[in-house]
């Protein structure tokens, strides 16, 4: 785990209990047994601090998104799990992100804005994906008022399972939604939302572009300094963005080791990235 990482892990601990303003950077730092030098390598201030434990939150939700993608079982299988897993994810960081986020909306700026709206629409291109490999061209013209409807059903019984503090088997409760959406999807309806409604909003395409990952693979590089094998996988998709025709074989070996060493939010980047090639 990169010393970053460490400060945002141990501070989510934290904040569970104490609002940002009453928790001080000595609180943190003793918490991680390291200097206040420490701390200021990775964050200039406590409210960017907060900013990248939101961003951190919502990478590591699209991250284990991505790992059921990849999971070899049948596709209702995987919209079953990613229905539990955002429950558990809802349930674990509720209160945190319920605590933090008037404080967020004070310190946030038009660029991590745009940042956190990229990020939740990798996460919608994610469910596309899902329901793409279920029902196929069956879908093809409703997949968005699907994601529309799967989005507010997972918010609706996730705050009242939380708020409410209800015990539900999460399981059940998404054997329970994937079959409502088998009952959309069969329903002989016509769209509400259309393609052409969806792609007017320029937020809703998601284009990662070199510098993107150029700009992630700046940020990561000081908290790996000491690590050869990550420094040369940096230095290896540096090289090959800055060519003109990026060979996606050496691009996605390079993904590969990012994923083994828990570099998974880059590794998805460059994944959607090479996607788009």
């Amino acid at each position: 785990m990169s010393k970053r990482d460490l400060i945002i892990e141990k501070s989510i601990e934290i904040l569970f209990e104490r609002s940002i303003a009453s928790t001080s950077i000595q609180d943190i730092t003793n918490a991680c047994g390291i200097s206040k030098g420490a701390f200021y390598l990775s964050f200039k201030s406590k409210e960017e601090l907060l900013i990248a434990i939101f961003e951190y939150l919502i990478q590591d939700m699209i991250s284990k998104y991505q790992e059921l993608i990849n999971l070899q079982t049948e596709p209702k299988e995987k919209l079953r799990q990613y229905f539990v897993l955002s429950f558990k994810l809802f349930e674990k960081n509720y209160p945190f992100i319920s605590t933090h986020a008037r404080e967020l909306i004070n310190i946030v700026d038009k660029e991590v804005i745009n940042n956190i709206q990229t990020q939740c629409k990798i996460a919608d291109q994610i469910t596309l994906l899902l329901l793409k490999d279920i029902y196929g061209s069956k879908i093809e013209e409703s997949k968005y008022d699907l994601s529309i409807c799967i989005r507010g059903m997972m918010k609706g019984y996730a705050e009242f399972i939380v708020l409410q503090k209800q015990s539900v088997d999460y399981y059940e409760l998404s054997k329970f939604l994937v079959n409502r959406i088998d009952v959309l999807v069969h329903a002989d309806l016509t769209p509400l939302i259309t393609k052409e409604m969806y792609e007017q909003d320029p937020k809703n395409h998601v284009l990662i572009k070199k510098e993107d990952i150029l700009d992630e693979i700046t940020k990561c590089k000081e908290q790996y300094i000491d690590d050869s094998f990550i420094t040369d996988t940096f230095e290896l998709i540096m090289e090959e963005l800055q060519k003109e025709h990026p060979r996606k074989a050496i691009l996605l070996g390079m993904s590969s080791n990012l994923v083994t060493n828990n570099l998974n939010w880059l590794a998805i980047l460059l994944k959607q990235y090479i996607n788009n090639m």
